[in-house]
């Protein structure tokens, strides 16, 4: 049998007549087993209870749980079925598809996205899915994903936009970037109290973009300020 669901809203009740299909679905896989499982509840109460939990659960979703019950014995209840239309996700994997989608999203690309929660769960760590590695990152990435989960629903993923220069400004070509690095390093080299070049940083990431790689703005501008190149600064 073959259950047609389109896509639900993300604030309002499964409609009624999906979750009844649901059931109708369930007892003809299940048998005495469903009707055994429910029959102590009113029919009614039942369905309403199902509509409003599942409410923003998209057509797509309801199909994946429901193609996971020829994998299961017994009929699951709401909130196995929950996890059988979200299957939980994994989130070590998920942190390299953000990292992956951060860098695509510095370039002007929207990125792939297996779910949403990962976007919107990158967003706020985009500088340190650049900067830092997994181990580093782990527990707030972790934090951040869990928080993103537990809303059940997310805005669309808005596209990439890429930042223009202000008028009478341009960015910087990597030829140019390549020949101020290039001066810079033959000026004098500012020490910290340790002896160690103080804007190393700075000079390592103005390397990187001047070899092709795609900078942050943040970095871009922190880094030209440190070494007295704002003029420079694309806006």
């Amino acid at each position: 049998m073959t259950l047609s669901l389109a896509s639900s809203t993300s604030t309002e009740s499964l409609p009624e007549t999906w979750v009844e299909r649901l059931f109708q679905r369930m007892l003809l896989d299940y048998g005495k087993k469903f009707s055994d499982q429910w029959g102590g509840a009113d029919t009614n109460t039942l369905i309403a209870h199902w509509s409003r939990e599942l409410a923003g659960y998209t057509g797509a979703e309801l199909k994946r749980g429901l193609d996971a019950l020829s994998t299961r014995d017994w009929p699951p209840t709401l909130p196995e079925f929950k996890k059988l239309c979200r299957r939980p996700l994994d989130a070590t994997a998920a942190y390299y598809e953000a990292v992956a989608g951060v860098q695509a999203r510095a370039g002007g690309e929207y990125g792939k996205w297996s779910h949403p929660a990962i976007y919107w769960a990158a967003m706020p760590l985009s500088f340190e899915l650049r900067e830092q590695t997994y181990s580093q990152l782990k527990q707030r990435w972790e934090a951040a994903l869990t928080e993103q989960m537990d809303k059940g629903e997310w805005p669309e993923i808005p596209q990439a936009m890429v930042a223009l220069p202000a008028p009478g400004k341009t960015k910087t070509s990597r030829e140019e970037a390549s020949r101020r690095l290039r001066e810079l390093n033959a000026s004098t080299v500012v020490k910290d109290s340790a002896g160690r070049d103080a804007r190393g940083w700075a000079r390592k990431l103005l390397e990187r973009e001047a070899a092709g790689e795609t900078l942050l703005p943040i970095q871009s501008r922190f880094a030209r300020q440190a070494l007295d190149m704002k003029a420079e600064v694309p806006a």
